[in-house]
Parts: structure tokens; C-alpha cells; sequence
């Protein structure tokens, strides 16, 4: 049978672009079992939907929805598609959340609830065969004749030694190259999936059931040296959520990727309190160059609110220890948590005047779906949910402040927020990089994200990306008295 996975574009997006490691994991698992596979990713390809369908003359399609900017695009093509009575399924964090939503467009004929690689192989031989019912497939729901959303059962995480390698053929490797620190030819990969903590911002509790699972390393090895070999790969982001819980877990994987041989370097995001001096420097000579800490608040009331769950007083000493180990660390805040106050933010800053480091990573809070404060927020009357995707796909959650259920004043938190990404852009002294290296790194990888959409997309996302610009200049500049407020100055 004839599987074409689409990965939709996103509007309004100037970031780096990555592998769609979810799609192309779920293509290869169908593929190896005996069907024809076609990933069709519209960030990295110019080619219209009616040529993809006309040469590959799809039987079934599945379209990941990850963002909110990619909502529109998604629905366009689903509602093409139908027009071709090509059955269309959705898969990803937001249709597995915001399931009702989805099944209310008639075009779309089923979501994949959760990791889809086994529920894709029973879909494609039902729609194959036309044998059987949608409620033998676990994991997946559809709209009944009544109309009514039925949900299957829940399906069991997959075994992920079970899982065939990817198959790197199915996308074009080098489209989705970009700088890093220390590389210039890095992709994301990933190691382990799922988190085994619960922050109440985060929809992991929902999607992956606070589960986490490491992949087989002989498996990841295999990967990256025919990466290495066949495409030139320097740079390796482990994509996981959360990089090794523990020293044995790390020491491992470090002296694997020592013994491979290779000449590339690595980064990952971990946790705060698992490693110290020592074991950064054991990762440092294995070849990690760049980590990526999510520490959320300067406030220890608020990460207990939050349920981050990190040892606080082995945040500062982290940092300072991952830059004795020449390591690029990267901080990662969110301001405006409901109910969060002027001096929780107060505290935030203070910490990351402490921290060793150049590199903060500050946003405002996203409500996302699934999360325990989007549910919260909900329930208590605070926050109204929208009706219909669209009204989602007009969000624009992550880039400017559409909601602020916390204390502190608006102009505050996109004053805070635009002084810290002022100052990782003109961060100067990251180890490893050359000078002024994260700026060039920004702008490089802006430039090649806006330069594959067709010439009208250019115009306008480099439009976007320069109004971000002007307005983080402004805000970071010209509020004197928040800054002051905040002793942001010194």
C-alpha cells in the first residue's frame, strides 16, 4: 500500500528547521513491513501537494501536527486530500490532546492518539484490506455514524528494540543541516524517548504517560556513523527530553561515542543535580560541547508549584561547572506562570545573574494543551478554551504575550524577556564559538529556514523575523525604570 506522511509548514517560523524524527521513525517501521513509504515535508520541499499525489498516487496519508503555526497548512491539505477520497489521519502532541476539535472536520477521518509506529502498521493494513473495525486498532480515535468521538484502547508503549533503524533515504539529510556550537553540519537524533517527571507546563504527563525508555545504543551508533560516513554529519543534538538519568547511563553512551572514532561533536539537554565537575568533563572529552539545562524559575516556591522537581542549590554550581569544562550552557526560564509574583520574577533574575553563562533561554509561558495548567486554568474559569482549530492556528504562543494569568505587569515580562535574548545575541564569549558565534548562528539558520519556502513566504517570514527583531531591540533598551526595577543594569 501507498503511505504518503506529511510534515506541514509553519507560518510565521524563522527557526532552525529539524528532522521530523517522529514521521520518518513511523515510515521506516511501515516500510519495513512490506509497504510503500513517501515522507512529504513542506519545511525543506517547494514541490505542490497535487505533484506528490499525482506521482506517488497515495492510498492513505498521515499528517503530523506538532506547532500551532502549522494548523493551517495541515487543514488545507486535509481537506485536499479528501477532495482526491484519499482516507486522512491525523498523529501528533495537539490532535492527541485536542482530539474532539480535530474529528470535527469531516476531512479528517481518524486521530493516532500517542507514538504511532504500531498503530500506522494496523491502520495501513486495515485500510489495505478493508477487514476488521477501527475499534480493533489501540491507540486511535474516530467519529462513530452518530457522530459521536470513539476512543480505542489505550495501546501499550512500543518496544523500541522492536523498531527497525531509520531509513535516512526517506528525506534529503542535508536540508536539514545547521550550525552549531562547535559544527556546522549537526542533526537532531535522539536516544531515549519520554521524561519520567510531570511539570505542570509541560504535556509530557499526558502524551508520554511520564514514561522513559532508552533506545537501543548499538541501534544510535549504527546511526550516526552512517551519518558521519555517508553525509558528512559534525554535529549531533540528542533531541531526548531528558539525557540520561544517571552517571552509569552517561559514562555508557560517552564512552561509545568515544570509541566510534568519528570526528564530530554532540550536545543534549539534561537535568539540573545529576552531573557535576567530573562527569562534565568525562562528557566534554567524548565530545559534547553545548548543554541545554531547563530550570524554569529563580523561585524555589515556584518550581515547587510547577513540580520541576530539580535540586536547587546545584543550579548555580551546574553551570559554573559545565564552563570549567569548556561546555556552552544554556539556560532555559519562563516567565508569567499564573499566579507568579513581581518577586518570584525578581528572584529568576537574580539566579541568572549568578549563573556562569551568557546564554538564556527566556519565554513566556505557553498554556499547551494536556499540560496541568492549561487543564487547570480551564476548570477554574480563568482561561476559555477555543472551539475550533483555527482559532488555535491564530495563537502565537511562543513569540508574543497572548494571555498573562501570572502578578507581574505585561511590560515586565516582555521587558525581562527581551534583555536576556538581546544579550544571548550579542553573547561574545560562548566556549567553543568564535566571536559573536550564537548571533551568526541565529541569523544563518533564520536565513536558510525563510529560503525554502517559495519568494512571497520569504518576504513575509523575513518581514516577521525582522519586526521580532526591532521589537526585542525596543523592549530591551527602552525601559529604563523596568529595568532598573529588576536590576537588569548591572
Amino acid at each position: 500500500m501507498n503511505v504518503l506522511f506529511i510534515n506541514p509548514t509553519t507560518s510565521r517560523y524563522t527557526r532552525s528547521i529539524s528532522v521530523p524524527l517522529g514521521l520518518l521513525s513511523i515510515a521506516s517501521y511501515v516500510e519495513s513491513n512490506g509497504h510503500k513509504v513517501r515522507i512529504y515535508d513542506r519545511t525543506v520541499e517547494k514541490i505542490k501537494l497535487q505533484e506528490v499525489v499525482s506521482e506517488f498516487e497515495p492510498e492513505l496519508v498521515g499528517i503530523s501536527l506538532v506547532s500551532y503555526k502549522s494548523i493551517g497548512d495541515t487543514l488545507d491539505l486535509a481537506r485536499t486530500l479528501k477532495e482526491h477520497s484519499i482516507p486522512v489521519i491525523l498523529g501528533g502532541p495537539l490532535p492527541s490532546v485536542l482530539t474532539d476539535m480535530t474529528l470535527a472536520y469531516d476531512f479528517i477521518d481518524a486521530v493516532s492518539i500517542g507514538e504511532g509506529e504500531e498503530t500506522w502498521l494496523e491502520l495501513t493494513e486495515f485500510y489495505q484490506n478493508r477487514k476488521g473495525s477501527l475499534n480493533e486498532i489501540a491507540g486511535l480515535a474516530f467519529k462513530d455514524e452518530n457522530g459521536k468521538t470513539v476512543y480505542t484502547a489505550i495501546r501499550p508503549f512500543v518496544d523500541l528494540s522492536k523498531l527497525p533503524p531509520l531509513n535516512w533515504s526517506l528525506i534529503n539529510v542535508p536540508k536539514y543541516f545547521q550550525s552549531s556550537y562547535g559544527c556546522k553540519k549537526m542533526l537532531y537524533l535522539y536516544s531515549a524517548k519520554g521524561c519520567p517527571f510531570s511539570c505542570t507546563f509541560c504535556y509530557n504527563k499526558d502524551f508520554h504517560r511520564s514514561t522513559y525508555r532508552k533506545r537501543p545504543l548499538d541501534v544510535l551508533l549504527d546511526e550516526i556513523k552512517f551519518l558521519v560516513t555517508n553525509h558528512n554529519l559534525d554535529g549531533v543534538y540528542f533531541a531526548d527530553e531528558m539525557w540520561c538519568r544517571s552517571r552509569d547511563e552517561m559514562h555508557e553512551i560517552c564512552d561509545s561515542l568515544k570509541n566510534l572514532k568519528l570526528d564530530f561533536v554532540w550536545g543534549c539537554q539534561t537535568r539540573i543535580g545529576i552531573f557535576d565537575e567530573e562527569d562534565f568533563v568525562y562528557m566534554y572529552n567524548s565530545g559534547c560541547r553545548w548543554i541545554f539545562f531547563g530550570i524554569e524559575s529563580g523561585s524555589e516556591c515556584m518550581l515547587e508549584r510547577i513540580n520541576k522537581k530539580i535540586k536547587f542549590d546545584k543550579i548555580v554550581k551546574s553551570f559554573s561547572d559545565c564552563k570549567k569544562a569548556n561546555i556552552a550552557c544554556i539556560g532555559s526560564f519562563i516567565a508569567g506562570f499564573p499566579d507568579e509574583t513581581v518577586d518570584d520574577l525578581k528572584k529568576t533574575v537574580s539566579l541568572i545573574k549568578q549563573l556562569d553563562t551568557s546564554l538564556i533561554n527566556m519565554n513566556y509561558l505557553a498554556l499547551i494543551p494536556g499540560s496541568e495548567i492549561y487543564k487547570n486554568l480551564i476548570e477554574n474559569g480563568k482561561h476559555k478554551e477555543v472551539e475550533t482549530l483555527e482559532e488555535f492556528g491564530k495563537k502565537n504562543p511562543l513569540d508574543k504575550m497572548e494571555y498573562n494569568y501570572s502578578d507581574i505587569p505585561d511590560i515586565d515580562i516582555k521587558v525581562v524577556r527581551a534583555y536576556y535574548m538581546w544579550r544571548s545575541f550579542t553573547a561574545n564569549d560562548v566556549p567553543g564559538t568564535e566571536k559573536f558565534g550564537f548571533a551568526k548562528k541565529v541569523i544563518t539558520d533564520a536565513i536558510k529556514s525563510v529560503k525554502t519556502g517559495d519568494f512571497v513566504s520569504f518576504v513575509f517570514s523575513t518581514a516577521v523575523a525582522g519586526i521580532e527583531f526591532l521589537k526585542v531591540f525596543f523592549y530591551s533598551h527602552f525601559f529604563p525604570s523596568v529595568k532598573k526595577k529588576y536590576d537588569l543594569n548591572k
